[in-house]
C-alpha cells in the first residue's frame, strides 16, 4: 500500500475468474432469493402489525366482559392470547433463519403449527353465545374476529400454506362448533363463514402476487448492481493486468513506479525466457502460451518465499519478457533470490508431460534500483544484464555493474 491507494496481491493466482467476464449477461434470478426477501417482508408487516393485534385482543377482550358466560369465554380468550404470543416468536425465529440463510424448513413447521393454533383460537371466539347475551358484545367478537382473520391472512400472504392452514382450520373449527350445537346456530352460518373464508383467501392471494413481484423486482435490482460491479471490476482488472498470466502490465508498471515514496533497498529483476521463439515455433502457440502461464505461476510462487510486507511487484512486459521489482532486500539476499527464481523456472518443463522433450529456462537481469533515480535508467541497466546473461550461456543470473 502506498499513499492511498489500494493496491492488489500480486503474487498469488488472481487471474480474473471467467464467471465475472460474463457481466450483465446473467439473467436467471435465484427463487429462493425471491421467496426469502418476500418472506422477510411478509414478516417484517408482521412485527409491525404487533400494535395492531394488541388492540384486536384487547377489543376481544372488551366484548368477552360483556357476555354473560365471560368466565368461560376469559379461558378461550387466555388460549387466543397465548397463540398470539407462540405464533410471535415463531414468525420471529424464521425471520432470524431466512435472514441468515440457514435451513428453514423446521422454522417453516413451526408456523404452519402457530398458524393452525391461530385458526382454532380465533374460531373458537366465536363460541355460541347463551341467548341473553348482548348484541353489541356478539357483534363486537365476530367482528374483531373476523378483522383479525383479514390482517393475519393478509399479513402471511408470502407464505400460502401456513396462510391457507390458518383459514382452513378457522373454517372448520367453526363447522365443528355449529355440528355440535345445531340448535344454537343457524345452518346460515356456515355458508356464510364459507363465503368470508373464501373472499379472504382471494384478497390475501392477490396481495401475496404483489409480494412476490415486489421481491423479484428487489432480486433482479441487486443482481443487476452486483453484475454491473463485476463488470466495472473487470474493467478495472483488464486495465492494469495481463488477461493471459494475471500479472500486471506496462501500463500499471509506470502508474504504480512514478513516485516512490519508500527510502528500502529496491531491485529490479529482467526475466527473458530463453530460445521462446523456438517453443512456439515447434510446439505451437498454444503450447508457448502455457508457458507463459506457467513462467507467471512461477513467479507467484517464487514470490510466496519473499517478505510479504515488503511490496514486490510483477508484471509481464510483453511477449516473453517479465520483470519483479523487490523491495526491503540487501544485495545478497536480492542476488539469491534471483537464483532461487532461476532455478524455479527451469523446473517448469517437468509440467510438460506431453512434450518431454521442451527445454525451459530463464537468463535474469538484476540491478539495484537507487533512491531517486528514474525507473528507465535503472531498466537500461537490468536489461543490460539480462542480454549479459544470455551472451554468455543463457539460463543464468548476471547483475549490473
Amino acid at each position: 500500500m502506498r499513499g492511498t491507494r489500494r493496491v492488489a496481491p500480486l503474487f498469488t493466482d488472481s487471474r480474473f475468474d471467467d464467471t465475472a467476464s460474463q457481466g450483465l449477461t446473467r439473467l436467471a434470478v435465484d427463487p429462493f432469493e425471491i421467496e426469502r426477501e418476500a418472506v422477510i417482508a411478509m414478516l417484517e408487516r408482521e412485527r409491525r402489525s404487533v400494535l395492531a393485534s394488541m388492540i384486536g385482543l384487547a377489543m376481544l377482550a372488551a366484548g368477552v366482559a360483556m357476555l354473560p358466560n365471560a368466565a368461560a369465554m376469559t379461558v378461550l380468550l387466555l388460549l387466543r392470547a397465548a397463540s398470539f404470543v407462540y405464533t410471535h416468536k415463531a414468525v420471529g425465529e424464521l425471520e432470524r433463519v431466512m435472514r441468515a440463510r440457514k435451513p428453514a424448513q423446521s422454522a417453516r413447521r413451526v408456523v404452519l403449527f402457530a398458524m393452525c393454533l391461530t385458526g382454532i383460537t380465533l374460531a373458537l371466539m366465536l363460541w355460541p353465545p347463551p341467548p341473553d347475551s348482548s348484541v353489541v358484545a356478539v357483534n363486537l367478537v365476530r367482528g374483531v374476529v373476523v378483522i383479525v382473520v383479514t390482517l393475519i391472512a393478509v399479513t402471511l400472504a408470502a407464505l400460502p400454506v401456513a396462510r391457507d392452514a390458518m383459514l382452513a382450520s378457522f373454517w372448520l373449527t367453526v363447522l365443528g362448533m355449529i355440528v355440535l350445537h345445531p340448535g344454537v346456530q343457524h345452518p346460515a352460518l356456515v355458508v356464510m363463514l364459507a363465503l368470508i373464508v373464501i373472499g379472504i383467501r382471494i384478497y390475501s392471494a392477490s396481495t401475496g402476487e404483489h409480494i412476490q413481484s415486489a421481491a423479484k423486482v428487489l432480486v433482479e435490482n441487486r443482481q443487476l448492481s452486483e453484475d454491473l460491479a463485476d463488470a466495472l471490476a473487470h474493467a478495472e482488472f483488464l486495465s492494469w493486468r495481463d488477461p493471459l498470466t494475471g500479472l500486471f502490465n506496462r501500463r500499471k508498471l509506470f502508474e504504480e513506479t512514478r513516485i516512490e515514496r519508500s527510502t528500502q533497498p529496491r531491485h529490479l529483476m529482467t526475466i527473458d525466457l530463453d530460445r521462446f521463439k523456438a517453443i512456439n515455433d515447434t510446439y505451437g502457440h498454444g503450447v508457448g502460451d502455457h508457458v507463459l502461464i506457467a513462467t507467471a505461476d512461477a513467479i507467484r510462487e517464487w514470490g510466496g518465499t519473499l517478505p510479504a510486507a515488503a511490496g514486490h511487484q510483477a508484471f509481464r512486459l510483453g511477449g516473453e519478457e517479465f520483470l519483479v521489482i523487490t523491495r526491503g532486500l540487501d544485495d545478497g539476499a536480492a542476488a539469491d533470490a534471483a537464483e532461487r527464481l532461476r532455478s524455479a523456472i527451469a523446473q517448469i518443463a517437468r509440467g510438460f508431460t506431453e512434450h518431454p522433450d521442451i527445454r525451459i529456462s530463464a537468463s535474469i537481469g538484476l540491478t539495484g534500483w537507487r533512491f531517486g533515480e528514474g525507473l528507465d535508467d535503472a531498466l537500461l541497466r537490468a536489461d543490460a544484464a539480462c542480454y549479459e546473461a544470455k551472451n554468455t550461456g543463457r539460463n543464468r543470473v548476471r547483475r549490473a555493474a
